[in-house]
């Protein structure tokens, strides 16, 4: 599937607005993207440039600076076009499955960590990306219990969230957050939790 149907077909789709807004960009850096001559940073926005051969994907932060913060490249189209379809197929589906458990999660995040609603969703929103992560964050609310129903326990990188909150001091909210971006961007992460050990 071509860039340009894949955005039409995604007009037709109810939960739309679950996702960032397409940005016809000319070309990106690390943290911004070129749009009409100007370098910008805006947020909730997503975009597809074809450069050095590649077609790169990019999402821009949901805060208020809006910086990339992740990127994924492919050689062809049609194969960044299927990853796009399947990264944005999954926040659809969690808006259009907008359960009891995600607002018990946000409240719970509100209540314990003092989050603001729409940060608290925002969390909830991310877990929800990730199955085992959700479920097992969704254990701790229930059981506190880092650990998913079975025993199992997520482990990206070396680490589970237990041992992000022992070695890092970091909150449980925040150690979950913490094995997302350890799944998305492990190279980035792991020199973060470098930076704490100096």
């Amino acid at each position: 599937m071509k860039l340009d149907e894949y955005r039409k077909k995604l007009e037709n789709e109810p939960f739309k607005n679950a996702l960032p807004c397409y940005i016809e960009a000319e070309d990106l850096t690390e943290s911004r993207f070129k749009y009409r001559g100007d370098w910008l940073a805006i947020p909730k926005r997503w975009g597809v440039v074809h450069k050095d051969g590649k077609y790169i994907f990019f999402i821009t932060a949901d805060d208020d600076i809006g910086r990339i913060w992740h990127t994924e490249e492919r050689e062809d189209e049609d194969s960044l076009v299927e990853y796009i379809k399947k990264k944005f197929d999954i926040k659809m589906a969690a808006a259009a499955h907008a359960s009891t458990d995600s607002d018990l999660m946000r409240r719970f995040i509100q209540r314990v960590y003092g989050y603001s609603e729409n940060k608290a969703a925002n969390v909830v929103a991310r877990f929800s990306e990730y199955e085992d992560i959700f479920d097992e964050f969704q254990c701790f609310q229930r059981y506190h219990r880092m650990e998913q129903e079975r025993g199992n326990k997520v482990t990206e990188q070396g680490y589970t969230a237990e041992k992000l909150v022992e070695t890092y001091h970091l909150t449980e909210v925040e150690a979950y957050q913490l094995l997302v971006r350890l799944r998305e961007e492990p190279e980035a992460a792991l020199e973060d939790l470098k930076s704490k050990n100096r």
